[in-house]
């Protein structure tokens, strides 16, 4: 693939990637935000208790094969097939034991509906499992437009019912309708699209070729679970379900910048790595690129998002949610490393060392005892700023072991993104200072503090601090609102 085929595919590949983000993910925490002005933190808190749970079912339903079809350069349809029905077997398997370990779970917590709720969330394992085969054909043909597309679908339809079904009453199973609504359909919006259907074959053969780089990937991703909901899980048996609701409803907001980032980055990086895998000197070119414009984006939503927190709170979902302003900044800045741990893992992974990704989970779920045992000893707060001190640890071993993989030293890749961290962080101290030196209403100092992070940041990048992906950005705005040529 010549340099301008891939340049145009990656662009567009990441300009569906956030347009899905922004469609489908983007309008699901709208939608969310619309339920925490209905429901109470608690019921918010019930749901993240059980979460890690779920997460872990979907993670051992997929088992490494969706990175190992997408790295995977010659894939046949016995491929295709092999994967979907071991998708079916396993996601069966995982639902019965969710199932069975559900009360379990319950009386640990302390909490009888805990039960259902696990139960009937659960059922969104077997429902993803027949749609991820389809779902990695798209990745495969960087075609995120098609899944930006029902993405939407999907989120309209499962918002429109659980806002009805919080507004008559049904409480926290208005957020299960939510999930699993917008799973149902995704899965059927997919079988819709897609071109491919399975074939009646299996392949012993073919299983064992991609369980062997699969289950790397499986492990990593069952660790990197565990690291990212241990913590709903350590405050709902230490604390109680309001302070999980607190904490939960922080995370989303800072998850709609970080996770949604990361992940479009991780979907559409890892098939265009793994199109240049022996080619190391425009890998690192490439991957440099990513890192740049990752930290733009991330840096300048997440540090705005610090800044005006407050009011954002106050404005969008309610005075009752303020408890959750300190869990929002200190979660954010341990977010901001998110994006580039997820783009460091792309290079490991296409060109052939998952073990690597592998290594690194081990490394940062270790590391994560040290928030968990601050959190249990002294008080969430604690458990928080732990999680920034390894966010920060995690993301310089990711880049250490990058730079032993393509020339890409340590060095140069915290320098590249230095500029992005200071340009951001100006903005977002003077966005915090104007919060809380006006007095207007929180809807009129959210709109003043919006504006004044606009500001700042365009003068930031258009005359102190000219970086190229910033013109970029810029330039394909102006061609969208048709101001340029």
């Amino acid at each position: 693939m010549s340099n301008s085929t891939l340049k145009e595919k990656t662009a567009k590949g990441l300009g569906w990637g956030f347009i899905e983000s922004i469609s489908g993910t983007g309008l699901t925490a709208i939608i969310s935000i619309i339920l925490a002005n209905i429901l109470a933190p608690e019921q918010f808190g019930l749901v993240g208790m059980v979460a890690i749970f779920v997460t872990l079912g979907n993670s051992l339903m997929d088992s490494g094969f969706s990175g190992a079809l997408i790295r995977k350069s010659d894939v046949t349809d016995k491929d295709l097939s092999t994967v979907f029905y071991t998708n079916l077997a396993l996601g069966a398997g995982i639902y019965a034991i969710l199932y069975a370990i559900s009360p379990w779970v319950a009386s640990f917590l302390g909490y009888e509906i805990l039960t259902k709720l696990l139960r009937v969330l659960s059922l969104s394992v077997i429902i993803v499992s027949f749609t991820q085969v389809q779902k990695v054909n798209f990745i495969r043909k960087i075609d995120f437009k098609t899944q930006a597309i029902i993405s939407l679908i999907a989120a309209v339809t499962s918002g429109v019912s659980s806002i009805w079904m919080a507004l008559t009453g049904w409480g926290v199973w208005a957020l299960v309708a939510q999930q699993l609504s917008k799973q149902a359909m995704i899965s059927i919006l997919l079988w819709v699209f897609s071109s491919w259907k399975p074939s009646l074959v299996f392949s012993i053969k073919s299983f064992k070729e991609m369980f062997n780089f699969g289950s790397k990937l499986l492990a990593s991703s069952l660790i990197s679970t565990i690291w990212n909901e241990i913590y709903s899980f350590v405050i709902g048996k230490m604390y109680n379900p309001v302070q999980v609701g607190y904490f939960v409803r922080a995370d989303k907001f800072k998850s709609l910048v970080t996770q949604n980032i990361g992940q479009v980055v991780q979907k559409v990086g890892y098939p265009v790595m793994s199109t240049i895998q022996d080619d190391p000197t425009r890998q690192v070119r490439v991957y440099s690129k990513i890192v740049r414009l990752t930290m733009l984006i991330t840096c300048t939503l997440v540090m705005g998002l610090l800044g005006c927190a407050e009011s954002m709170i106050h404005v969008l979902i309610g005075e009752q949610w303020l408890p959750s302003v300190p869990y929002l900044r200190l979660l954010g800045l341990s977010g901001l490393f998110l994006p580039l741990i997820l783009a460091s893992v792309n290079v490991f992974n296409a060109n052939g060392k998952s073990e690597i990704t592998l290594k690194l989970e081990i490394i940062k779920t270790l590391l994560a005892v040290i928030p968990v045992t601050l959190g249990i000893i002294y008080n969430i707060e604690m458990l928080l700023w732990g999680m920034v001190a390894v966010s920060a640890l995690s993301y310089l071993v990711h880049a250490w072991y990058v730079s032993k993989e393509i020339p890409y030293s340590l060095v140069r890749q915290v320098a590249d993104i230095i500029p992005f961290f200071a340009c951001s962080a100006v903005m977002g101290g003077v966005v915090y200072v104007i919060g809380n030196a006006i007095e207007l209403s929180p809807l009129l100092t959210l709109l003043v503090q919006l504006a004044a992070g606009f500001v700042i940041t365009v003068i930031s990048y258009e005359f102190i601090y000219r970086a190229e992906e910033y013109r970029d950005i810029r330039n394909q705005a102006l061609k969208v609102l048709k101001l340029k040529k």
